[in-house]
């Protein structure tokens, strides 16, 4: 009888604290996505997330439960039946008492220890969601049963955590920042996880969200640039000269953008148009940016404007580069050439 129960209480306790640390260690997204089946036991694992200050309060509650009543049925039996082994050695009562009583805790602390801690705390961290999923349903009851009492210590527990400057929260932020998927990048790929292109393809996605535009600018000394002045021929040969698709239109000089003019925008004029000052409705509009702006905030400008070419200009409206969606492109996947060496503006 004694044997049934202390694995009763030992199971108990391990049911509780497989959910806490299950609580803890569960994705939201992971549980989401095992909601979509409709199974009970996965919205109310959802559910418990959502609730986990309350869940966990719930499941200390029954660890410290189980763990006191173990305690006190437990070592006093497990005493009574070794005590009389002890004393068969000749030991006095008294001692024998002692050394039974000893035993009694040490074996009963060794068992809820191992079986009832460690044994469901790994279980749980290495699979929280199923974890949670399938013993939810049972700690639900028990934390539906004891609410009044997991309100009341929720409530005391929230008042002295308050003269440190905290407040307890509902819910665990799970988002990661810049620096931790880094790190998680560079682990995955010691580890072999992903290879060296992955690797480098998402360490420079995070990049672009914190490095500088000017970076990868072409600086002001290499712009090649048309003005407004200039005939349609002489706009032809300039393309055709540095090779690019998408050049700059400049007034007076480099600080006076007026936009930008594309190749194809002058297949529309024929020879006997070639002579002519280029039209102002073939100069496209073409956007300014400051230098510090990032380079993922430039690469979502250019998508919305449907525009591969943005013109770097300083407070004073000093233009102090330019870049390409190209630049931005082999920031990401590292440089690349066309079939005809010919670069891509």
């Amino acid at each position: 009888m004694i044997f049934i129960a202390v694995v009763l209480l030992v199971a108990v306790n391990a049911i509780f604290v497989a959910v806490e640390f299950a609580l803890i260690a569960s994705r939201p997204l992971r549980l989401q996505e095992a909601a979509k089946d409709g199974k009970r036991s996965s919205l109310r694992a959802l559910a418990a997330h959502k609730d986990l200050r309350r869940q966990v309060s719930g499941a200390q509650l029954g660890i410290t439960a189980s763990s006191v009543i173990l305690g006190i049925t437990a070592e006093p039996s497990i005493g009574r039946l070794i005590q009389p082994v002890v004393e068969l050695f000749g030991a006095s009562e008294n001692l024998a008492e002692s050394i039974s009583w000893i035993t009694a805790i040490g074996f009963a602390g060794i068992v809820q220890l191992l079986l009832g801690e460690m044994v469901p705390k790994n279980l749980a961290v290495t699979a929280p969601e199923i974890t949670l999923q399938r013993l939810i349903s049972i700690h639900r009851v028990f934390v539906l049963s004891m609410s009044p009492l997991i309100w009341i210590l929720d409530k005391l527990s929230t008042l002295l955590v308050k003269p440190f400057g905290y407040t307890p929260v509902d819910e665990i932020n799970h988002a990661l920042g810049v620096s931790e998927l880094s790190a998680i990048f560079d682990s995955s790929h010691q580890k072999g996880s992903i290879d060296e292109f992955e690797h480098e393809l998402l360490t420079s996605a995070l990049d672009l969200g914190i490095r500088p535009v000017e970076e990868i600018s072409i600086p002001r000394q290499e712009i090649v640039a048309v003005t407004k002045k200039m005939t349609i021929a002489e706009i032809e040969k300039q393309i055709l000269k540095s090779g690019h698709t998408r050049m700059p239109v400049i007034g007076e000089n480099l600080d006076d953008i007026v936009g930008m003019v594309h190749a194809k925008d002058l297949l529309q004029y024929g020879p006997e148009m070639q002579s002519l000052i280029l039209p102002e409705d073939s100069i496209r509009e073409l956007v300014i940016v400051s230098p510090d702006m990032t380079q993922e905030d430039a690469l979502l400008l250019m998508r919305r404007n449907r525009n591969h070419l943005v013109v770097l200009q300083n407070p004073v409206s000093e233009t102090v580069g330019l870049i390409t969606m190209e630049d931005v492109v082999e920031e990401l996947v590292g440089e690349f050439e066309d079939e005809t060496d010919v670069e891509f503006l």
